[in-house]
């Protein structure tokens, strides 16, 4: 029966794109593939990030189908090996990535759904970090911070081998939404959210730029408003898109799809990279022992170095605010 969903046969050589892959990422599992994690294995399919792909999920048929249906994309996307696993038998990989977990209901913020996690993850973590040592563990279960922190503890590994999603969403929206009041591509926001992935967050407008310009020098520059107000209206946008969508569709899966493929891409081609990842802190901007994003290199060996950057004064309040909340919120799980 096991046989029926795996396939190990290439179809075609490896491409060179491949061949230039870190081993971290050339066999990557998916734990838990609700709506992120099949999103997330559809863009790795498309961007060809692994070349082995594990799946798991509590539910062993929603795994199977969702292998089933993924198998279908192959002749038109890159080729992957595929294989649905329990969870004892995920071993040797370079990646994992966690999307298990309580999705978070209309009006529920994250930190609402942090014991519920709390328990899920301290039933399989442990056995998955033992069998994967060298693994990078990449976390996306809500909430994200406190969950990468409880992953840390529970597998005991280096903090740059467990990092989470972190802000590299919020990130995208601000960006996306300063490009829309600007009228600029997106790809030419350089702008970033850092803290907590949730209602803590920080949006660092004195860094914002567009081009060689800071926003505000831009929008006066050509004539475009940027009030008092705009700055805060966007801000909310951000901090509440989430609230949003689910309160439409009821999930969140194909930017968080996207955003986790990209950062197992940059993990996995040894980029050098600098996103908002969480990982823990230590010292950088005055935080000690909290997992939340702040600027941060990622390459082969994981989150492996952070970057302090200036911070205005009410910024810098808010970033040290963020990591009280998150630390208040870890400890009352008493681990």
């Amino acid at each position: 029966m096991s046989g029926q969903f795996e396939t190990t046969i290439r179809q075609e050589p490896m491409t060179e794109r491949e061949m230039r892959f870190a081993p971290c990422a050339r066999r990557t599992a998916i734990v838990g593939v609700g709506a992120v994690g099949s999103t997330t294995a559809y863009a790795m399919l498309q961007t060809g990030t692994a070349s082995e792909l594990v799946l798991h999920d509590h539910d062993r048929l929603r795994a199977e189908g969702e292998y089933m249906d993924l198998q279908h994309c192959l002749p038109f996307t890159h080729h992957s090996a595929m294989s649905v696993r329990g969870a004892d038998e995920i071993a040797g990989c370079g990646l994992v990535i966690v999307t298990a977990g309580a999705g978070q209901k209309p009006g529920e913020s994250r930190l609402d759904l942090v014991k519920r996690n709390a328990d899920i993850f301290a039933s399989f973590f442990p056995l998955l970090s033992r069998n994967n040592p060298d693994a990078i563990f990449l976390i996306v279960t809500n909430p994200v911070d406190v969950m990468t922190r409880v992953a840390l503890k529970l597998s005991g590994l280096p903090p740059q081998q467990v990092i989470g999603t972190g802000t590299v969403l919020d990130t995208a929206r601000f960006r996306t939404l300063i490009s829309q009041h600007c009228r600029i591509l997106p790809r030419h926001v350089h702008a970033m959210v850092i803290g907590e992935h949730g209602d803590s967050e920080v949006m660092v407008w004195s860094r914002a730029s567009i081009g060689a310009y800071r926003v505000a020098e831009y929008c006066d520059y050509l004539k475009i408003p940027l009030t008092t107000e705009d700055v805060e209206r966007i801000n909310n946008d951000v901090r509440n898109a989430a609230y949003q969508i689910i309160e439409r569709k009821g999930a969140t899966h194909f930017a968080i799809g996207v955003a986790t493929n990209r950062i197992a891409e940059a993990l996995g081609m040894n980029e050098s990279s600098l996103y908002t990842v969480s990982r823990r802190c230590e010292g950088i901007f005055g935080l000690q022992d909290v997992c939340l994003s702040v600027p941060t290199l990622i390459d082969r060996r994981g989150a492996h170095a952070h970057m302090e950057i200036g911070l205005s004064s009410s910024e810098h309040a808010a970033l040290l605010r963020s990591g009280e909340v998150l630390n208040e919120v870890y400890e009352s799980l008493g681990l």
